[in-house]
């Protein structure tokens, strides 16, 4: 027993300095490649295995050998190559000292290297953990007794009792020994160098990184975290709190972050003001994360700092530049637009045909820089996070209307046609009609872009089931190229191809189509087929439930390309002609009712500043329809003029209820009495007209205003908020068009100024996303919306409040 002890005693004491070895080997190897140092493994275990050999003592039949131990832990730990160094040395020694049981031996060997092997790969996708060990140990004591069924049977009987429990067990402990030693020693050399590449990390970054226990106190930093504190050490720091450097209430703000993180056990980033050590007020980019030991419990907080006062500086100054762009350009490309769209239209007269060309070219080109324009300026609100979403439950389908209305004019040369199929009729969504006017009119131009001439785009709503809704933008064009398919909803993407190229763009569109389909809730997609077209889907949750909103019906103004219309209630073709001549020589616009009905339908759709009436209308009693007209909410106080065969019969019937009447006519008409009655009613007219104040210090977008508004409403303007405050002050306006940005102020300055009943329409080139309330009616950005688009709002309020309903709804820019 002695003896047993004593070898044990040797073989542990071997196992001890080779492990030794190996770690001043590894320490010498750690650079070299992963295969040397398997080798250099391989190497050590052998030596380890034939000193075992050499040595082994056998008592009583128990072989006190540790040759599997060794091979298995070189297989295990070194893989393939240290396996293969490991065993074929071992086999050697073995064949070298001879014996009857050197096959046995041999066999014993390659076993137990299998073994080795296998629990190498078992291991090998995932961290090698102390029940590896003693999975490894199990198997290679069992090991031993696979050796007995390659044995010849006469032979076992003379070996049997070297497999014996003793033996077995002997085997199992040493392999789990000299296993969880070299593990160790690996874990330990491992985390030195992690340790050694961490603290290189630490001290060459340049931001704050620094650990904190739950008290505050500091336990680890590195020397940016010195440097910021103005420490003249890290040394100076550790046991120390934020208080000891940073203002009281600097500190507390950051212990309160510090809390939040260690109470909720979850990282928390912050951009947070701060005033540092060296009194120095900026901002701090701060991470803190919860800092936890082997067990999980938390013992402490890992803060990271950065100081981004640069980036914040920058940031403001981008800010800046972009407001001052929006201004800067919006207001004169908003007075250039409708300028040259007024001249194209006619209002200043006819054109010579190269004038006309050269002012329509300047128009178009005028329009894709502000497209150019609002699409950088939207691309930079989404990427700050600050587009403004007003959701609210409508209708879809008026939405799509107004878009194809709005696209009908872009790339008119193209003549292409575009054509709403509603597959889903009163069909409901959640949506910021703004928004969804803005990815329809992308995906419109697009589609109009890439069509050939004459051709047709589709627009189609659908139920793609009982919850979605898709509007699907289709095309007959050349297609998508497949290598641009995958990045087309990027930024400043755009296809190479030069047909592509000429058709000019920013690249821009189709990344905000999907960024505003994700806001809403939405999705965008696209199929496409080279030589066959595109269509691009938008994907959107129907609702169902309460009726959507929907903007109220706003009659046509009163007048046609800047002429007072007049309504003719006459059944005599001929002299129904000749009224519509002498209107027309004294600059009116007329329509043409041959019957009672017809003109209660003009009158409901249509806005005039007079109507001639005839007494007897198509067999019916012309003085009814005057009693209905006056009546009727609609054109009640409209001025009227009697042209009949029997105007002295109607005026006795009327006895003295013909208010409004401006003048009695018999037929045939009298040209100087009819231009008479039609100069009291312009003077009348003029009196009436509704009264608008626009606030707007650029001279260019006052003049295309007053232009697009034409000569149906009075027009004071103010270039300042002062000027404004007094006009409001000495009179009363109907309406208020109103610019933000002032010399002397804010335009919203001017709304405590007036009274409830006038309506105000914010027409600026800044995009207001704060909620103004009911004050104001409509908000309207420079470029966006054109003059032309603010004069139809302006009359459709005017319209509204006449006839005593809520005000428009906001308009869609």
């Amino acid at each position: 027993m002695t003896e047993i002890w004593h070898s044990l005693l040797a073989n542990l004491a071997l196992v001890s300095i080779l492990v030794v070895a190996w770690d001043l080997v590894a320490d010498f190897t750690g650079r070299l490649p992963q295969r040397i140092q398997s080798l250099v493994l391989g190497v050590v275990m052998c030596f380890g295995a034939i000193i075992s050999m050499a040595t082994a003592l056998s008592v009583s039949g128990f072989v006190v050998d540790l040759r599997a131990a060794f091979i298995a832990a070189a297989a295990f730990f070194g893989g393939w190559p240290a396996m293969v160094i490991a065993t074929a040395g071992s086999i050697a020694y073995r064949i070298h000292l001879g014996g009857q049981g050197a096959g046995i031996g041999i066999v014993g060997i390659l076993i137990t290297a299998i073994v080795g092997i296998a629990w190498h790969h078992i291991v090998a996708a995932r961290s090698r953990t102390i029940f590896d060990i003693f999975g490894l140990g199990v198997s290679v004591a069992f090991a031993g007794l696979l050796t007995l069924l390659v044995i010849p049977p006469q032979v076992v009987a003379d070996l049997v009792q070297q497999s014996t429990l003793p033996s077995l067990v002997f085997r199992f402990l040493s392999t789990v020994i000299i296993g969880v030693l070299l593990h160790r020693q690996l874990r330990q050399r491992d985390l030195a160098m992690s340790n050694m590449i961490y603290r290189a990390m630490v001290r060459e970054l340049p931001d704050c990184l620094n650990i904190k226990d739950v008290d505050g106190r500091f336990i680890a930093a590195n020397p940016a975290t010195a440097e910021m504190m103005r420490a003249t050490s890290v040394e100076q720091l550790i046991g120390k709190t934020d208080f000891d450097f940073y203002p009281k209430e600097v500190a507390e703000g950051f212990r309160q972050d510090e809390m939040g993180a260690l109470q909720a056990g979850q990282t928390l980033r912050i951009d947070q003001p701060a005033v540092f050590p060296d009194g120095r007020q900026g901002w701090l980019y701060t991470l803190k994360a919860p800092f936890r030991d082997e067990a999980g419990k938390i013992t402490g907080v890992i803060t990271y700092n950065r100081d981004i006062t640069e980036q914040k500086r920058n940031a403001q100054l981008k800010n800046d530049f972009i407001s001052t762009v929006s201004h800067e350009l919006r207001t004169p490309l908003t007075s250039i637009r409708g300028s040259l769209g007024l001249i194209a239209a006619g209002v200043a007269g006819e054109l010579p045909p190269k004038a006309a060309n050269l002012v329509n070219i300047a128009h178009n080109n005028s329009e894709r820089l502000v497209l150019l324009i609002n699409d950088i300026l939207d691309m930079e609100k989404i990427e700050s996070g600050v587009i403004a979403f007003k959701i609210k439950q409508m209708a879809v389908r008026p939405v799509l209307e107004q878009a194809i209305a709005a696209s009908s004019n872009y790339m008119a040369d193209s003549r292409i046609r575009i054509v709403l199929v509603d597959d889903a009729p009163r069909a409901q969504a959640n949506i910021d009609p703004d928004r969804l006017h803005q990815v329809m009119a992308n995906l419109l131009s697009n589609a109009i872009k890439f069509s050939e001439a004459d051709g047709t785009v589709m627009v189609r709503l659908l139920r793609r089931d009982r919850d979605m809704l898709r509007i699907s933008v289709i095309d007959q064009g050349a297609g998508i190229p497949e290598a641009f398919r995958n990045r087309i909803f990027g930024k400043f993407e755009q296809a190479d191809a030069s047909s592509t190229r000429r058709k000019g763009g920013t690249g821009l569109g189709l990344s905000i189509v999907k960024t505003i389909m994700e806001k809403l809730g939405g999705a965008v997609s696209f199929e496409t087929e080279e030589g066959k077209g595109t269509s691009f889907h938008v994907d959107l949750p129907e609702v169902h439930g309460r009726e959507a909103e929907s903007d109220l019906p706003v009659r046509p103004s009163r007048e046609v390309d800047g002429r007072l219309r007049v309504l003719i209630c006459e059944d005599e073709t001929d002299v129904a002609v000749v009224i519509a001549a002498l209107l027309d020589a004294e600059g009116f616009s007329s329509d043409v009712a041959p019957d009672i009905a017809t003109a209660k339908a003009l009158l409901r759709s249509r806005d005039y500043v007079a109507l001639t009436l005839d007494i007897r209308l198509a067999g019916e009693s012309g003085i009814k329809l005057f009693h209905d007209i006056r009546a009727s909410p609609l054109n009640s106080g409209i001025s009227v003029i009697v042209i009949s065969a029997v105007a002295d019969e109607a005026k006795r019937s009327l006895n003295g209820t013909a208010v409004g009447i401006v003048d009695w006519l018999e037929k045939p008409v009298d040209p100087r009495r009819l231009r008479a009655a039609l100069a009291k009613i312009v003077a009348s007219d003029d009196e009436q007209k509704p009264k608008i104040l626009h606030v707007e210090d650029d001279e260019g977008v006052l003049a295309v205003m007053s232009e697009g508004l034409g000569s149906g409403v009075s027009i004071t303007s103010a270039k300042t908020l002062k000027d404004a405050q007094q006009a409001v002050a000495h009179h009363r306006f109907d309406l208020v068009i109103l610019d933000i940005a002032l010399p002397d102020g804010s335009g919203l300055d001017l709304l405590a100024d007036l009274p409830l009943e006038t309506g105000v329409i914010v027409f600026s080139a800044a995009e207001l996303d704060q909620k103004l309330g009911d004050r104001v009616q409509a908000i309207m950005t420079k470029t966006r919306a054109s003059e032309i688009d603010v004069a139809k709002l302006v009359r459709g309020m005017l319209a509204s409040s006449r006839i005593d309903v809520k005000p428009a709804a906001r308009a869609k820019e």
